[in-house]
């Protein structure tokens, strides 16, 4: 009787084997080359918070090309490390065209579930991994690294186009960002929110590449309205509320470099620790001018919601619990044109946890920024989206 793991590997292999191409592993075994993320052994191994040596080496070796499904591309086994260190067993690769019982018989992989009116994403449909990033233990983001992130373009009054707060796809309609990127003084000092930018990488470059992988062109997509939270206000220094959704004019054609982030759903929510060390991402851009072409990350430790209550204080600035605090390092934040982007947590698949709201000014030891905590907002944001 087959074990579990074999089950889901051979559900993997099956899903569409038909066009996948057969391939050999690093330890010489058979398996197929198909999506990382229908391959359970790997897809397990690759979300490890650490890697070690060889496993990290095994992936990067394990990786194909011209692979069925989404990419990055594995050669999928029960094998997660080399076999002088792991007994591993080959995988036969399966007929699916001559074998149509089993084929029927085989359990396949579980599809998302969906409850009527749920415009949401589940894992697996959001928050993917970058394999890339993961083998090669890069600084900088990949390609393919948080692949939800929005630039949002303003047209200033002399009609000039100007990138300025960020966002995060949240599905194929919506972008989450903060209320004072779509109302208020941003009107004045940038302009009208014209359109958001998705599947930006690289803003110095149309086509965006690593090496010999390449993006597709970015996409541009035109604002069809702008909903801040109803008790957000523009004038109050506190910034209580600043959430806000963005309704794409359009739909989103997802594709391997464009995908919605999960959302801390009650289902799958979990407390936020104190020095936990959360992600933010962004262009590192400050109001008006740039200061890296390339997409950044940051890792930031939470800090306590104590300690920024007393430290805003002395600024005359009231933080609440649905405020999240994180950073206070020199020279380690989010700024201001990183306003709306995200602050993500990752568990199994990336959450979407805070939105850069505000800090006092950017990097100073001690200070850190403030995000709105996105879990307060779930409700408000099941309520306001629409198909």
């Amino acid at each position: 009787m087959l074990r579990f793991l074999e089950i889901l590997i051979i559900a993997a292999l099956l899903h569409g084997t038909a066009n996948a191409q057969s391939c050999r592993n690093p330890n010489q075994n058979t398996g197929y080359c198909i999506s990382l993320y229908e391959c359970p052994p790997l897809l397990n191994l690759v979300q490890k918070i650490q890697l070690t040596s060889d496993e990290r080496s095994f992936l990067r070796q394990s990786q194909c090309e011209n692979g069925f499904g989404r990419s990055p591309y594995v050669c999928c086994t029960r094998d997660i490390n080399y076999s002088d260190r792991q007994t591993s067993t080959t995988i036969t690769p399966i007929d699916t065209t001559t074998s149509t019982t089993t084929t029927r018989t085989t359990p396949s992989i579980s599809p998302i579930r969906r409850q009527d009116g749920d415009l949401l994403p589940r894992t697996p449909a959001c928050g993917p991994s970058s394999l890339s990033n993961r083998i090669y233990n890069g600084n900088n983001t990949n390609l393919d690294d948080f692949m939800w992130m929005a630039l949002l373009e303003y047209r200033s009054r002399s009609g000039e186009k100007l990138l300025n707060c960020g966002g995060s796809l949240i599905n194929s309609r919506y972008v989450l960002t903060a209320a004072h990127c779509v109302t208020g003084d941003i009107e004045k000092e940038v302009g009208q929110l014209n359109r958001v930018r998705l599947g930006e990488y690289d803003l110095s470059t149309d086509v965006d590449c690593i090496d010999r992988d390449c993006n597709p062109p970015v996409l541009e997509i035109e604002v069809e309205e702008a909903i801040p939270h109803p008790q957000y206000e523009a004038s109050s220094r506190h910034r209580h509320n600043d959430i806000a959704l963005i309704r794409l004019r359009t739909p989103v054609q997802l594709n391997e470099y464009i995908q919605p982030v999960c959302l801390p759903l009650p289902s799958v929510r979990s407390a936020i620790n104190n020095s936990e060390l959360l992600v933010v991402s962004g262009w590192g851009r400050t109001l008006l001018s740039r200061q890296s072409n390339i997409k950044q990350r940051l890792d930031v430790p939470v800090t306590s919601l104590s300690y920024c209550t007393d430290k805003f204080a002395t600024r005359q600035i009231d933080v609440i619990s649905s405020q999240l605090c994180a950073g206070g390092e020199f020279a380690r934040d989010s700024c201001d044109g990183d306003s709306g982007g995200p602050l993500m947590r990752f568990k199994n698949a990336w959450y979407l946890e805070g939105v850069v709201s505000f800090g006092n000014r950017c990097g100073l030891e001690g200070w850190p920024g403030v995000y709105t905590r996105v879990s307060d907002y779930i409700d408000w944001i099941e309520s306001t989206i629409r198909a």
